[in-house]
């Protein structure tokens, strides 16, 4: 059986595929947003995913120590791994105190900042090629725009995990996070700046629709300067 989904929350994506093991289908395999089920008995195997330290491989060293622990590597998806243990053979929790929590959560969110900042860099690529004609460029330009936007949510959100975890150990945490969202001006800006784009095949003046892309630019200028958090400590 195979299910599609999108997650950049590793938490949700736990209890999701763990619900489906406790429901009798274990993950046997993971592409691009693909997970392949197989039929089981009802909570035989728990998940759990982690955050390895090398793209799409794993030491020799980790890989012994999981089959030590009766741990079986079931795929390897960029830096995530996914990871089941028979429920027979005992509970299965990778990281057990908060300063493990905190090391693994901070991996993650330097890894989501480092796609951000890659898939903005993209953006501004896509908009010029619009702005020459290319559709693939405005099309492109969409793409990009909704993945920086989730991308910037996700470090968000995992920012304010680890704020949670230093706050349990009584540690100084990262000020002005009031919530996971970004700025609903970076979210005007990409609609605006679509839009603009847009109409360079239009009839209107060329002057005109510069002064609109220009102004767009300027507004998700203003929309990530107020989601800046994304990029600080």
């Amino acid at each position: 059986m195979t299910k599609f989904r999108l997650y950049l929350d590793k938490d949700k994506e736990t209890a999701w595929i763990n619900q489906m093991a406790q429901d009798g289908y274990a993950l046997t395999g993971f592409f691009a947003g693909f997970y392949q089920f197989e039929a089981c008995e009802p909570g035989e195997y728990i998940y759990q995913i982690d955050f390895g330290s090398k793209f799409a491989t794993v030491s020799d060293d980790y890989r012994n120590f999981m089959q030590e622990n009766g741990i079986e590597i079931v795929c390897l998806w960029g830096y995530w791994i996914i990871l089941r243990k028979r429920a027979a053979e005992g509970d299965f929790t990778l990281y057990t105190d908060v300063d493990s929590n905190i090391e693994h959560y901070t991996k993650i969110l330097k890894m989501f900042k480092a796609v951000t900042i890659l898939e903005l860099l993209s953006f501004m690529i896509e908009v010029f090629a619009a702005m020459n004609g290319a559709a693939i460029g405005f099309f492109g330009m969409l793409f990009i725009g909704i993945i920086i936007v989730a991308m910037m949510r996700a470090s968000l959100s995992t920012k304010l995990l680890i704020n949670e975890l230093k706050d349990r150990k009584g540690e100084p945490a990262a000020k002005g996070l009031a919530s996971g969202n970004v700025s609903p001006v970076l979210i005007t800006g990409l609609l605006l700046n679509a839009g603009a784009t847009a109409l360079h095949n239009s009839t209107l003046s060329p002057t005109v629709v510069t002064i609109a892309q220009v102004a767009a630019i300027i507004i998700m200028l203003i929309g990530i300067y107020q989601s800046r958090n994304v990029f600080t400590k």
